[in-house]
């Protein structure tokens, strides 16, 4: 998530954590992992015409439904790792265990329902998912649950909004959205990808519309978002300025949502220039 940092005499590896990594390396040898690997993240921006081989060279390990789980299990060590330089006593060794574990298991039960892209999730939706996570959880994992149960409660499914590192965790997965923009941006600025051009032009203004204002208020807290937004700042600005150039983008929305999706894009770029003011 963010760039090596280092800290003269503080050792980026201060608190020894166990293989959590065997979670998911067992997860991946049963059919719901298998089902996982065979589907793609961001489908409703994907050309029908374009496979699901060329969606993955594009954009990497993120759209795979399976191998997003370690992506953002590597996404959350980046964070740990930060904040044991930038807040060191802001987490501590079971949350950060916690959190690595809630990475390797949060989209477990898509397996079954499916996966909805962010922003069209609803709370019936979630909650569905988090039914088929509790009904199949012995299936999905054949051990120890301590851990499993835990982030599953604590972080996964928690609703209140106030758990820290449910907080930690969703800023987590916001940064994973905005990355993933970012690299399809990338394309577009290549113009290396006209096969997924419109539809890498409109993942990126669905993403900008929605990440960089609850972002921006995580880096109030979170200091290693805040250094993640500083270190992506021009890139990100320069794909405001590209959407914001073509209104066409947003005629990829049905007619009835096309104006509110161009105000909140509208509203998103405000903030983000107000927040690169500070």
């Amino acid at each position: 998530m963010l760039k090596p940092i280092t800290q003269e005499g503080r050792s980026m590896e201060r608190r020894d954590q166990p293989r959590l990594i065997e979670i998911h390396e067992k997860f991946e040898q049963t059919d719901f992992g298998k089902t996982l690997a065979g589907r793609v993240r961001y489908e409703r921006y994907k050309p029908v015409n374009v496979s699901n081989e060329r969606w993955v060279e594009l954009l990497g390990a993120d759209v795979n439904n399976l191998t997003h789980l370690t992506l953002t299990y590597g996404l959350a060590q980046d964070f740990i790792r930060s904040a044991q330089v930038l807040q060191p006593d802001f987490l501590t060794s079971e949350d950060e265990q916690l959190l690595q574990v809630a990475a390797l298991i949060h989209d477990w039960a898509e397996s079954i329902v499916g996966d909805i892209s962010f922003g069209y999730k609803t709370a019936n939706d979630e909650l569905e998912e988090q039914t088929a996570f509790e009904a199949n959880l012995a299936s999905f994992y054949d051990g120890d649950i301590t851990l499993i149960n835990r982030a599953r409660t604590e972080i996964v499914f928690d609703r209140t909004g106030k758990n820290k590192l449910g907080q930690v965790f969703n800023a987590i997965e916001r940064v994973g959205y905005l990355r993933t923009a970012l690299r399809a941006g990338d394309h577009i600025v290549r113009g290396d990808a006209m096969d997924c051009d419109d539809g890498l032009r409109w993942l990126v203004a669905d993403v900008l519309s929605q990440q960089p204002k609850p972002l921006a208020a995580y880096a109030e807290t979170f200091q290693p978002v805040k250094q993640y937004l500083a270190n992506q700042h021009d890139q990100i600005s320069l794909m405001f300025e590209i959407v914001a150039e073509n209104s066409d983008i947003f005629d990829n929305y049905p007619p009835e949502q096309r104006e509110a999706k161009r105000r909140q894009f509208s509203e998103s770029y405000k903030v983000w220039q107000e927040y690169c003011l500070v």
